[in-house]
């Protein structure tokens, strides 16, 4: 059995062996250029988010928005920055939430003021709409603060 297979080997590499050596070369070169492509940073920032005011906003009605649940985070950022997350309802699916957040006052108190604003004379369905957003009130200098949401204190937070 071995010596069948040294046979069949040393035919099959007395037959590669005696292959055609020649190499051809082809009449036509080839070159190929670098490019060089640059990818430009995108200098564009992300939109803001919807809830801030936007422009446009005073031709709309506006309305209450319902607060259900209100609490304030910290970001393990260096400098800290404190996040609000806030949820409830709007009256209706048409309505759009605005929440606008002003720089603390004298006394480092941060009036928050969360509404819905509507079309005009729109037809849309009597059903409450939830909403679960975060806010992200930033950093402040040193100081405690208290934070209210629509004439009502939800919390404090110290810097």
């Amino acid at each position: 059995m071995k010596k069948g297979f040294w046979i069949i080997f040393l035919i099959a590499f007395g037959l590669v062996g005696c292959g055609n050596t020649t190499v051809t070369t082809p009449d036509f070169e080839i070159t190929l250029e670098p490019t060089l492509v640059v990818e430009e940073a995108s200098e564009t920032l992300p939109p803001p988010p919807e809830y801030l005011p936007q422009p446009g906003d005073s031709e709309l009605d506006r309305a209450n928005a319902i607060t259900s649940s209100i609490y304030l985070l910290f970001t393990d950022t260096d400098p800290a920055e404190v996040v609000m997350h806030i949820g409830g309802y709007l009256p209706t699916p048409c309505h759009q939430l605005r929440i606008y957040v002003p720089p603390p006052d004298k006394e480092n108190i941060v009036n928050i003021d969360v509404y819905a604003l509507v079309e005009p004379d729109l037809d849309c369905p009597q059903v409450l709409r939830a909403y679960d957003t975060r806010v992200n009130l930033g950093s402040y200098p040193a100081g405690s603060y208290w934070v209210w949401v629509n004439g009502g204190r939800v919390g404090n937070f110290d810097f």
